[in-house]
């Protein structure tokens, strides 16, 4: 199973709702897994659109990666977390639906 990653840049100093990182599994390919990270909150054109850090760039890109399974793509999110937990690590949406409780740790696990 493929999982994609998509990051949050912390444009304007803060990361916003869902999580820094979306991690979409069981998707069909990279296009449907856009839509489904869309779908739990990601946006492009943050900057375009005024809601976000001119300075700073666009909150969300595409898709950062894909990873081989869930395991490594939670362990990934983490590392990328810098230990800054004023915003969740990572949630895993699946088919559409957010299927895991939000990591606040590197102990934390499905």
């Amino acid at each position: 199973m493929v999982v994609y990653s998509f990051h949050q840049n912390n444009s304007g100093g803060y990361y916003t709702e869902p999580a820094k990182n979306i991690l979409v599994k069981n998707a069909r390919d990279e296009s449907h897994a856009t839509e489904l990270a869309l779908g739990a909150g990601m946006y492009f054109n943050g900057v375009a659109d005024g809601s976000d850090c001119s300075c700073c760039g666009d909150r969300w890109y595409g898709c950062a990666g894909e990873i081989d399974n869930l395991e490594n793509a939670i362990a990934d999110a983490i590392e990328l977390d810098f230990g800054d937990k004023s915003m969740p690590a990572y949630i895993v949406v699946d088919g559409g639906h957010i299927t895991a409780d939000i990591a606040v740790d590197a102990g934390d696990r499905l």
